[in-house]
């Protein structure tokens, strides 16, 4: 990932202030995950998924990561967790 610059924050400042974005918790700074392979002996808590995607919207994710300087990964898991908070089922409800 390459270093944001003074226009990269003004145009994120303008799309939070034109309510673009909806802030569902604590701001993260960098990528919920370590990039690349663990360490040999190293485990990490995490799980691998595939999923197929129509081509269009495959470009779609890869322009996307591109344009915000992140990996097709990183809003895939951002996308999941968002959704997830914000659709929840039976067993995510109090008893």
């Amino acid at each position: 990932m390459s270093s944001r610059n003074a226009r990269d924050y003004e145009r994120m400042a303008d799309a939070v202030e034109g309510g673009e974005y909806k802030n569902v918790g604590p701001l993260e700074v960098g990528a919920t995950l370590k990039m690349g392979r663990p360490p040999v002996g190293e485990k990490r808590d995490t799980a691998s998924r595939s999923v197929r995607l129509p081509a269009a919207l495959d470009a779609r994710l890869a322009d996307y990561a591109e344009d915000t300087r992140t990996t097709p990964s990183e809003v895939l898991r951002r996308a999941v967790d968002e959704y997830l908070s914000n659709h929840p089922t039976r067993r995510d409800q109090p008893s």
